[in-house]
């Protein structure tokens, strides 16, 4: 009887445990880098995986904020030769995504009659020595 009990009372916490664990790994602030194998496949979005190579020293950083339903996913590049030919690497690589871009950004609206709750903005940002590819997400 003890068997079934302690049986019983595992598969009933086990969905609520494996939830707080995964909100867990989710939520908030990570860095890391491509070698993070773990880090790399839990929190970079497929969209983003095969991003073209512009320089060797590259950071990435993804936060969630769980109130406002919001995560920021950005790829930072440094030591770029050549960062107008690299920063157009990464522009071809967000056309290829078939919508316009405007401002080095391009917006994806999942919801066509609502602009406002439901989107993805990737931007290109060059910064003085590096390089950035932001992906935005508002998702309710």
């Amino acid at each position: 009887m003890k068997k079934w009990i302690l049986l019983l009372s595992a598969i009933l916490l086990l969905p609520p445990a494996l939830l707080f664990g995964w909100f867990a790994l989710t939520s908030g602030d990570h860095h890391y880098r491509h070698s993070d194998t773990f880090s790399y496949w839990l929190y970079t979005p497929d969209s983003l995986k095969k991003v073209p190579t512009v320089s060797t020293h590259v950071e990435y950083s993804y936060s969630y904020d769980a109130d406002n339903q919001q995560s920021r996913f950005i790829i930072t590049w440094k030591d770029i030769t050549n960062r107008a030919e690299q920063k157009a690497k990464l522009l071809d690589f967000l056309k290829a995504m078939n919508r316009p871009i405007k401002n080095d950004c391009l917006w994806l609206y999942h919801d066509p009659n609502n602009y406002a709750n439901n989107y993805q903005r990737y931007c290109v940002y060059q910064k003085s020595d590096t390089l950035e590819l932001e992906l935005f997400e508002i998702s309710r």
